[in-house]
């Protein structure tokens, strides 16, 4: 609380209210309102709402002028104000100005405040001093430090949070109220004296003396686990292979590559996004971090770096002296684990030793991932420091869409905010569609939102499809990849616009029974019109066709040169046993599922060019296809555009005989990869030309391919055709849920949908 002077003595006394939107909780706004209110000698108050920050002065007519030209300048960078509104308002008399608390209940309307990574002054104190704050794994300001993982309600407030058991110590207590100091009404402000504590149970040992045995552990090449900002995490030493190894096979994970935490590098070398208090992990180039074991990622040319996300993780990096795996804690495809208790059930075969904490995680959450790509940063993940994300969709209907099933992610309405909700995970186990549940209940309570619709895939046997129907509320379908392209005109504020929908993936349910998963589709927010695709091919096997890609293979060069010389191609690469039946039925077109995937197609090229037998990871082949591109190669291969009926094809077959014929003469695999690659950007542009008159959307699991993406933008480069790139909302089915939103939120505001359940497609 800081008292002021009287007001201006030129100007007779008068009062306004200001009214900030969007991103102005849990960053220091309030801080820094009172620091300029103090510096004009202006009295009021400020106040976290639900429907954002509201601020009231009293003063002088030219005092609150300058407070108003000087407000946005004063905010902390990490504020974002979508709306600022300014209304005369009577005086109330005050004699100081003051930071209030507010109570929850209600909507909220304003962006909840986001996970930030420890800041740069915080790890000084850690680090380099001899203060009170040295080694104190918690240490955070108005800069850094929990938010989202750690909140019951809005708004946000110490009390609404799981800080609230930690009572302020008196030193704390007068940063507290100090205008002068950065922690000043920070929530999340603590010291040993008064705040969490680390510590293990074996070694059994506490704060400090728990650090140094974790470190002490990473040093022997032995796995630790920690609970960081949204749930526990694995760690190891990141350059010792026989460690990495033996962390692979715990947590069966056994070629999808593992993030990286480092320390700060020169930031030249790495795109800004690493430096950022979002912290994610960001992709990039292997050979910007040496020394680090093979099979950290193995047969990939690129790498997941990221900074220390706390105290604690700078601590044990400074501490062992090495780069250090950290990866999610939980085996492959099961839930993140984030409680103290299950946690140690959970994570007792995995790790020697585990690290635990005594502030509570109210709302798990895994970390992102992003990329540089297109010429701007991607999200691949939607996670820590990035969501909630807010959605630029603006409607007074309750809605929830569930997303789909692979990389789930959730979004919802709640009539005055839209939101990206966070990374789940694929729901493949019953403990990740309970952790679903649980979430989906959690963020429905949490925002206030009593959904009019459930919104799901158009996919029958999709788990979310289920759950929606088990809801007992009005549903709506929206089939796969028009959700893609939404999502995309979502991101361009092209929502009211037609455009020229690319969607590019793994695996879609279309309006015909069948796969999609290389569309071109003519869309509105409301619907679209199917204008193009892949040349359709058979899955043989099905589902065995996407865990073992040489199936897919089998498929490309039946259609191509018939079944006798497909056998006789791949009778090297797979079992002759299972080539013999396989080809006369894809000939016979038994063999599977058709489908037009654009995502298979990466696979069954990058089988004939590779040995690969079976998948670890979904998008495997298509990365290890993009990491094999020698970019320097040039040319590319024949990829002719088909109006059958009115519908364009993309022929794929000129394509695959003519990588038959280039491996034939030797040519390498990097250059032939480079060629593929530039033949699907070419193919691609060459359906968009002939749209000339609409804007482009990509979207699907296939453009988080940076190297496909950069094509794609070179294409296009001299064209006055404008294209919408992925950027925030994740291009994958992470992103699904942010574009059946956007459509169902647009058919419910046109009047389409009066209840009942609808498909829309």
């Amino acid at each position: 609380m800081t008292e002021l002077t009287s007001t201006s003595q030129v100007d007779t006394p008068v009062a306004a209210r200001f009214l900030l939107q969007g991103s102005v909780q849990g960053i220091g706004v309030r801080p820094a309102i009172a620091r300029l209110a103090a510096e004009l000698q202006l009295c009021g108050f400020v106040d976290n709402q639900l429907h954002g920050v509201e601020i009231h002065v009293e003063g002088g007519v030219q005092q609150i002028d300058e407070f108003a030209a000087q407000l946005e300048a004063a905010l902390p960078p990490a504020a974002d104000v979508h709306h600022l509104e300014r209304v005369q308002e009577a005086r109330l008399g005050l004699a100081r100005f003051e930071i209030r608390h507010s109570e929850s209940g209600g909507k909220p309307a304003t962006p909840v405040p986001r996970d930030l990574a420890v800041c740069e002054g915080c790890l000084i104190e850690v680090l380099n001093t001899s203060g009170r704050r040295r080694d104190y794994p918690f240490t955070s300001c108005t800069n850094c430090g929990p938010r989202y993982s750690i909140i019951d309600c809005m708004p946000y407030e110490r009390a609404q949070t799981s800080m609230r058991p930690f009572k302020f110590c008196r030193q704390c207590q007068a940063e507290f109220i100090d205008a002068d100091d950065r922690r000043f009404h920070a929530q999340t402000n603590a010291c040993p004296a008064c705040g969490p504590t680390v510590w293990c149970d074996e070694p059994q040992a506490r704060g400090t003396a728990a650090v140094e045995a974790a470190a002490t552990a990473l040093q022997a090449g032995r796995t630790i686990a920690l609970k960081g900002i949204g749930g526990y995490q694995l760690l190891c030493d990141a350059t010792n292979e026989t460690a990495v190894r033996r962390l692979r096979d715990r947590k069966r994970r056994r070629t999808k590559p593992l993030p990286v935490m480092i320390e700060p590098p020169t930031r030249i070398d790495f795109p800004d996004a690493l430096f950022s208090l979002a912290n994610p992990i960001v992709l990039v180039p292997a050979n910007c971090v040496s020394g680090l074991a093979a099979s950290i990622h193995p047969h990939l040319n690129n790498v997941g770096v990221m900074l220390p996300t706390t105290p604690l993780h700078a601590l044990l990096l400074m501490t062992s002296e090495r780069p250090l795996v950290v990866t999610s804690g939980n085996v492959e495809g099961e839930p993140l684990a984030f409680e103290n208790t299950s946690a140690t059930e959970q994570l007792r075969e995995l790790a020697e030793l585990i690290l635990h904490h005594d502030r509570q995680i109210v709302r798990p959450i895994d970390d992102s991932v992003v990329q540089a790509s297109g010429g701007r940063i991607a999200t691949i993940r939607a996670a820590r420091g990035i969501a909630p994300l807010p959605l630029p969709i603006s409607t007074p209907h309750s809605i929830f869409a569930a997303g789909g099933d692979q990389k789930s992610a959730f979004a919802l309405a709640n009539g005055e905010q839209a939101v990206l909700g966070p990374h789940i995970g694929d729901l493949n186990s019953l403990a990740a569609r309970e952790r679903f549940a649980d979430q989906a209940r959690s963020l429905r309570d949490f925002y206030g939102c009593e959904p009019e619709f459930i919104v799901h895939d158009l996919h029958p046997d999709y788990f979310t499809t289920r759950w929606a129907a088990e809801q007992q509320l009005p549903t709506i379908a929206v089939q796969h990849h028009h959700a893609h392209v939404a999502s995309g005109m979502l991101e361009q504020n092209w929502l009211d616009r037609t455009v020229l929908g690319v969607a590019f993936d793994g695996t879609g349910y279309g309006t015909d029974g069948t796969i999609w998963g290389g569309e071109f589709l003519q869309a509105t927010a409301t619907n679209f019109q199917r204008v193009g695709h892949l040349r359709p091919f058979a899955l043989p096997g099905g589902e065995q066709a996407v865990r073992h890609p040489w199936r897919v293979t089998l498929s490309l060069l039946t259609e191509t040169f018939g079944g006798a010389a497909a056998r006789e191609l791949l009778r090297e690469r797979a079992d002759s046993k299972q080539i013999e039946p396989l080809t006369r039925l894809v000939e016979r077109r038994r063999s599977g599922p058709i489908t037009t995937s654009a995502g298979r197609l990466f696979d069954g090229i990058a089988a004939l060019l590779l040995p690969l037998e079976d998948l670890s990871f979904s998008g495997e082949p298509a990365m290890r296809l993009e990491s094999l591109c020698d970019v320097s190669a040039p040319g590319c291969y024949a990829f002719p555009i088909i109006n059958e009926q009115g519908l364009l094809t993309l022929d794929w077959r000129p394509l695959v005989s003519e990588i038959v014929a280039e491996l034939g003469r030797g040519t390498s695999v990097g250059a032939i990869a480079m060629r593929f690659h530039r033949s699907m950007a070419g193919a691609i542009a060459g359906v968009a030309r002939q749209f000339a008159e609409l804007p482009v959307v990509f979207s699907g699991g296939c453009f988080q391919n940076c190297l496909l993406t950069d094509l794609m933008r070179a294409e296009f480069i001299n064209s006055p055709q404008p294209i919408g790139l992925p950027s925030t909302i994740p291009a994958g089915d992470g992103g699904l849920a942010a574009g059946q939103l956007a459509v169902a939120a647009a058919r419910l505001d046109r009047g389409d949908l009066r209840g009942g359940s609808q498909k829309c497609v």
